[in-house]
């Protein structure tokens, strides 16, 4: 099996820093503009129950993926779905042609929130939501090392997300100088520091925030620094098919279907929340 060495490293940028929230933005960047099927890359944490998505909003052309690592969110959208989500818990939103949602906090959190692009055929599928349970996503544990498998395969340990296209999400926590060794076969892959610091296969120190992009392989070690955990999201997958155009909350193949998008919004053929779009 062939070795991953880090290819290079993305610092994100810091969006939000007003004293509540922290948010973190790694995808898309100047440096980079997708990695995988992944075209969106949050890291956020916040103290009160103010959140991001709080307040209705659209999506299109893509699939939202959530997952908290503290805190609870009540998850409600224009397809009639509430529900609630709690540690450790994951979602996926496939917008397709459009659909509305919201999210409220219970209180503070910490979590990503990440965009997958739907294939150019599927920009336009029916919407679909799905949940998964904390308890209901597998773990590989080793000493001194945790590797939650939410999306893809990991070792021989498939996750129960369901997506679109080939997509590889996992979590991976590390004990003070603990490493990993990993069998991912995903086409591209990356690895982004949620908290303390990571070290490549060579040697490169990763401090939170970076996204350390892996070249070809299909093997990756992860190793967290000697004096400090390490607190890991490993993503990638199959690249993303046709052209991407960013639209706010719509990613599309063509400007036209971009424009379709926001038409469809405006006109009310994503549904309502709450009284949106006006």
């Amino acid at each position: 099996m062939s070795q991953r060495q880090v290819q290079f490293i993305v610092a994100s940028d810091l969006v939000i820093d007003d004293g509540d929230m922290r948010l973190w933005r790694a995808l898309p960047v100047n440096q980079r503009e997708s990695l995988g099927p992944f075209v969106f890359v949050d890291h956020y944490r916040h103290q009160s129950r103010r959140g991001i998505g709080d307040k209705p909003h659209p999506h299109a052309g893509i699939e939202v993926i959530s997952y908290l690592l503290e805190g609870g969110a009540e998850h409600r959208d224009s397809l009639g779905f509430r529900d609630t989500l709690g540690p450790g818990d994951a979602q996926r939103i496939r917008a397709g042609r459009g659909m509305l949602h919201a999210e409220q906090p219970s209180g503070g959190r910490h979590g990503l929130q990440l965009w997958t692009s739907l294939p150019p055929s599927m920009k336009f599928v029916d919407p679909e939501y799905a949940s998964i349970r904390a308890a209901d996503i597998p773990e590989i544990d080793t000493s001194g090392a945790c590797v939650r498998v939410i999306a893809g395969q990991v070792n021989g340990v498939t996750g129960s997300m369901q997506n679109a296209q080939p997509t590889l999400f996992a979590h991976v926590q590390l004990e003070p100088g603990a490493h990993i060794d990993l069998d991912v076969d995903a086409e591209e892959l990356g690895l982004y520091v949620l908290e303390g610091a990571a070290e490549g296969p060579a040697g490169e120190v990763l401090i939170p925030g970076s996204l350390g992009v892996f070249g070809p392989g299909s093997r990756v070690t992860l190793k967290a620094a000697a004096s400090q955990p390490a607190n890991i999201a490993l993503i990638g997958g199959a690249p993303v098919e046709g052209e991407l155009v960013f639209a706010g909350p719509f990613v599309m193949d063509t400007p036209e279907n971009a424009q379709r998008a926001q038409q469809d919004f405006l006109s009310g053929k994503m549904g309502q929340l709450d009284g949106v779009p006006f």
